[in-house]
């Protein structure tokens, strides 16, 4: 069995179980799969980058078998707006949907997906302005990043209202094409090392352990010294060869581990 969010955000749980911890949110498009049940919840399987949690039963959109390898293989538009408003074809009522998100291009302003059928006008995304010294995947990764400036901290979270960091690199990476595990111990695994930190170059991944050795932390490198990431809120910090300066506690809060390069410039 297949689904697909037809929502907004759904939340993944640890357990089968409203009162379980958050793991994860599923964003409007996302397609998955069904592993195990209980008599009110779906375990499910992403699939996108196979990341596993409950979902509520009443909120599962199914996505019927015969359509699933359509749909994960058709060009998918990626929400650039802060939210981005859609119709309901049945009911006609307007909802919003997050950054990030993303959905098979509809025909004639129609997407159908599994039982849910919407009504979509997407507008014509804005040209790029080139700046010397970058390539259009950084400046469309640090233009996307950017737009999260400011969004709390939620554990398991991936809009604006509430984000992790793993959650933020895995949906600014979305934006240009790339698909990221969903932790940051499975980002780490991904792409080329990069030996100093005075190599780094806008857009490479920057991942950062506790007192054992785990990677617990990452961020996006911006250039200049600086990377954005998500702690207490998405902000731009200091990145050295020690770790990250909070420019607000005059301290460093994350112990450097490794940069790794997934883009190329």
């Amino acid at each position: 069995m297949y689904g697909v969010a037809n929502l907004s955000v759904i939340p993944m749980r640890a357990e089968p179980s409203e009162k379980a911890e958050m793991v994860s949110q599923l964003l409007f498009g996302d397609a998955y799969s069904i592993v195990d049940e209980t008599n009110d919840r779906y375990k499910i399987h992403t699939c996108d980058c196979g990341y596993e949690g409950w979902i509520d039963k009443k909120q599962h959109n199914p996505l019927h078998e015969l359509d699933v390898e359509d749909y994960l293989n058709a060009p998918k538009y990626v929400v650039k707006d802060y939210l981005f408003f859609i119709k309901t074809f049945e009911t006609n009522v307007t909802f919003p949907i997050f950054i990030g998100s993303s959905f098979p291009f509809p025909k004639d302003g129609i997407l159908i997906m599994g039982d849910s059928i919407f009504m979509i006008n997407i507008q014509q995304e804005q040209e790029l302005s080139l700046v010397d010294g970058y390539s259009e995947n950084q400046l469309r990764l640090l233009q996307f990043a950017s737009s999260y400036l400011q969004s709390p901290y939620l554990w398991g979270g991936r809009t604006p209202a509430g984000i992790d960091c793993s959650g933020f690199s895995q949906i600014v990476y979305k934006s240009i094409g790339i698909s990221l595990p969903r932790d940051a111990s499975q980002q780490v695994n991904c792409g080329e090392v990069v030996d100093f930190v005075q190599e780094a170059k806008a857009g490479d991944l920057a991942f950062f352990q506790n007192e054992e050795g785990r990677i617990v932390h990452v961020g996006i490198v911006c250039g200049g010294n600086k990377i954005i990431h998500s702690s207490g809120r998405v902000r731009i910090d200091t990145l050295d060869s020690t770790g990250i300066f909070n420019g607000d506690t005059k301290k460093y809060s994350h112990n450097l581990r490794v940069i790794k390069r997934l883009i190329d410039l």
